[in-house]
């Protein structure tokens, strides 16, 4: 068969078809395809694709006319029971496959198995992806007006995550695919409903109205599963040699603009960014400036803290702006770089785990006297560790970053300023992903910012990361790599089973060396390059405490007990992430939040307002009835809410979180939501 690739002759399927095809077992992958490796992340950013019309990129499926083992997509959990179980593979021969591709069109993944992997586990709730609903008053003000049938999908979306959202109506994908493959009644559907955190705490006549919006925005989701055109795919007829030769050059380079490329033709008649980068380089060469976190923290202050998004950068900065703040935010930006670095939260500016964090930390910085971070207190440096350390380990930058770095900053903001925090659940969001030393073990990945988060924080506890040979500490400017402690040769070598080979890259078995040592190291075992390091470092045991690796890996001990290895050092991560950071949530939330019922008259009634296409609804809060007064009528927080912004003009479908939407002014002269009266 001749290979037929026309770049303008692709065909188009459904989500729903792709799902169908895998399942009866009609869509398969070559046995030597790699594995299924994308973080989660990269599914949440697919999907928000899928619901933003963005191309994703062309799926290229084979018809091979040659006989060879196939195997299932990647079906198993992330983590924990299963995660190491074994996929099937079957050897199908060449008749078998031709038998198959004419009754059943069946066909191979050649490119997109990460993007069709991804699409299975969402759909069939392997991994738990959310869909995120904007509260009504969040939709552009464009669509205020119409009903939500009549929204474009994108426009209803906030964003896609891994958990529900108290706030906003969450809809898990699974929900979706259950309804269609099942098809599920409106009681059955309500009972995903019900269990949402969301909806439990609705009143009676709120509750009608959000699950109406429920099952629309569900249907909203099938129609765009179901839709014919959302994916694209070729499909080629091919020769074992051709297939080959696709495999071999299927990875080629590209060139991609990114929106601060466009900011800086905009703004190069009045402000030369790259020019100013440059010139920052030279004069500091360990120090690399992020173009896209200087952009972002230049809008935050040019809106008052309300904005850092693309359509606001690119619509609204101009040079004036940025001849404004760039030699300020310029100075934070060292000097947060300077101060991570220097106290051991990064090795280098490579190893950090979310760049988006530098902001709110610019901003922390900004807040103190003189911009100084040696004018923090104690308690503000507690504050920041705790922040620091779960933000990245909560995998809060993920999605919705926007919003992240705009609350953290704010937070960030109240501390540097010695003011207390207001929001009880701000806390919460903190909550790291980790909560034992077996939810350690699954991080392989390079790419992962736990991963990343997890080889500082050794570095972090320890003061500082000694190199191997000299007890020094390793520098800033060193080359590091993320050395496997059980080189990854020997171990390809050694170990049989294919659940400890599943082990080899976990970050249990990785700590962060200079790149000229883990070169010297080759592919030895553990206990006869490091005896050889022993002779030439006396204290090499206290290198291994350093960096958190049991020092009776000396012995030879867990050689034939790779596995015992891992959940050893996992353990001692876990046990010093838990003592540092873990265990000291309650005394953080002592201690920087406070209860509104500590600083405001818990009785009584305030005076509130929400706004609406630029006009003002006021009305009367009761603290304790918790019901709004509204035109000499009493109504719940968000019925009132909708009546008032029906007054302003909304249409009468509307629907709005209450206690978001009505705002007061606190003793400090702050807008602040009645959220804060809430509980």
């Amino acid at each position: 068969m001749s290979t037929s690739a026309n770049p303008t002759n692709f065909n188009t399927e459904s989500i729903i078809g792709i799902i169908e095809m895998i399942d009866s077992g009609n869509i398969a992958l070559p046995e030597f395809q790699r594995d299924f490796v994308w973080d989660i992340t990269r599914t949440y950013d697919l999907f928000d694709s899928f619901v933003k019309d963005v191309f994703v990129g062309s799926i290229i499926y084979g018809i091979p006319s040659f006989g060879l083992t196939v195997r299932e997509l990647d079906n198993r959990p992330r983590s924990g029971k299963g995660s190491r179980q074994k996929l099937t593979s079957k050897f199908l021969s060449q008749d078998e496959i031709k038998s198959k591709v004419q009754i059943n069109n069946f066909r191979l993944v050649l490119d997109g198995q990460q993007r069709i992997t991804s699409i299975y586990r969402a759909l069939k709730g392997i991994d738990n992806v959310w869909v995120i609903m904007k509260n009504h008053d969040e939709i552009d003000e464009d669509f205020q007006d119409i009903s939500l049938k009549s929204i474009p999908l994108e426009n209803c979306v906030l964003t896609i995550d891994g958990c529900e959202d108290s706030e906003h109506l969450s809809i898990n994908l699974s929900t979706v695919y259950k309804k269609i493959d099942d098809s599920l009644m409106q009681d059955e559907i309500e009972e995903y409903f019900k269990k949402l955190t969301f909806s439990q705490r609705l009143q009676k006549e709120e509750y009608k109205k959000a699950f109406k919006l429920y099952l629309q925005s569900i249907q909203k989701l099938e129609d765009l599963f179901k839709s014919q055109k959302l994916v694209a795919y070729f499909l080629l007829d091919m020769s074992a040699d051709k297939f080959a030769l696709f495999f071999e050059r299927s990875n080629s380079l590209g060139i991609s603009l990114t929106f601060i490329d466009i900011l800086v033709a905009k703004l190069i008649n009045g402000f030369n960014l790259k020019r100013k980068i440059e010139e920052f380089e030279a004069q500091n060469p360990h120090i690399t400036l992020n173009r896209e976190i200087l952009a972002r923290s230049i809008a935050y202050l040019v809106s008052n803290g309300k904005k850092v998004d693309k359509k606001y950068i690119l619509g609204q900065l101009n040079s004036d702006h940025f001849n404004l703040y760039w030699d300020e935010i310029v100075n934070l930006y060292k000097s947060t770089i300077e101060y991570l670095n220097y106290n051991n939260f990064i090795l280098n500016y490579n190893w950090i785990p979310y760049s988006n964090t530098l902001i709110p930390i610019m901003m922390f910085l900004r807040g103190l006297p003189s911009k100084n971070f040696s004018q923090m207190n104690q308690e503000q440096k507690d504050f920041f560790e705790y922040w620091y350390w779960s933000s990245v380990l909560s995998q809060r930058y993920v999605s919705a970053s926007n919003e992240t770095i705009l609350l953290d900053s704010t937070m960030l903001t109240f501390i540097s300023n010695k003011q207390k925090i207001t929001d009880k659940s701000y806390i919460k969001k903190l909550k790291p992903m980790i909560s034992s030393h077996e939810d350690i073990i699954p991080y392989n990945k390079k790419g992962s910012a736990i991963y990343i988060a997890i080889l500082n924080f050794i570095n972090y506890s320890a003061g500082g990361l000694l190199d191997w040979n000299n007890c020094s500490k390793i520098s800033f400017t060193d080359k590091i790599d993320d050395h496997h402690i059980f080189p990854k040769d020997y171990l390809n070598d050694t170990l049989d089973e294919e659940a400890d080979r599943n082990l080899i890259n976990s970050v249990a078995n990785r700590t962060l060396i200079p790149k000229i040592t883990n070169i010297k190291i080759s592919k030895k075992a553990p206990h006869i390059y490091m005896n050889e390091i022993l002779k030439n470092n006396p204290q090499f045991l206290e290198v291994l405490s350093n960096h958190m690796i049991p020092t009776d890996i000396l012995s030879g001990l867990y050689e034939n007990f790779y596995d015992t290895f891992v959940e050893e050092r996992a353990k001692l991560i876990f046990n010093k992430l838990n003592e540092m950071i873990i265990s000291k949530q309650e005394m953080i939330e002592s201690k920087f939040v406070i209860d509104v019922k500590k600083i405001a008259n818990y009785t009584g009634t305030i005076s509130i307002w929400g706004n609406y296409r630029k006009k003002k609804a006021t009305a009367v809060y009761n603290i304790e009835t918790q019901q709004v007064l509204y035109n000499g009528n009493k109504f719940s927080v968000s019925t009132a809410a909708d009546k008032a912004k029906i007054d302003l003009g909304a249409p009468d479908t509307v629907s709005t979180n209450g206690w978001n939407w009505w705002k007061y002014t606190d003793e400090n002269g702050m807008e602040q939501s009645i959220n804060n009266y809430r509980y």
